[in-house]
């Protein structure tokens, strides 16, 4: 039984400090913001658990690949497809993530649904995205 409940320690123990963690959107949608009415920057303001479970570690998440710059492999990843992203006014800015890929990622087209994972880093200071993958690559 000791043999058995070691094994299973082991295995979870394993499991815990190499995997990724699973980020879902409706986790970064409560990050709440305002808008300054004079630069029209938004201040962020994150939730706790955000904060204390998911900031710079390994994260995975799907969403729509909307290229920013294609030259230079810019791409975010969004909540929704292009059409009624973030870019085109439809939705907020807790619906999107800025990539910084590993490598080069090669060429994407516009919504491809595909799962992302990186390092999640919260930008405070309202000069981008409020969110950032680094090291981002494809998962799975």
């Amino acid at each position: 039984m000791a043999k058995y409940l070691l094994g299973l320690i082991l295995f979870f123990g394993l499991q815990f400090s190499y995997a990724q963690k699973s980020l879902a959107w409706p986790v970064l949608g409560m990050t709440n913001y305002e808008q300054d009415p004079v630069s029209g920057l938004y201040h962020p303001q994150f939730p706790k658990i955000l904060e204390s479970q998911y900031e710079g570690k390994e994260v995975v998440i799907a969403g729509y690949l909307i290229p920013i710059d294609v030259e230079a492999n810019t791409y975010a990843l969004s909540m929704n497809p292009f059409s009624t992203c973030f870019f085109c006014g439809n939705a907020g800015p807790e619906t999107v993530i800025e990539l910084q890929f590993k490598g080069d990622p090669g060429r994407f087209a516009t919504d491809k649904y595909l799962p992302i994972k990186g390092i999640l880093k919260l930008n405070r200071d309202g000069s981008g995205l409020f969110f950032t993958l680094s090291n981002a690559e494809i998962s799975g």
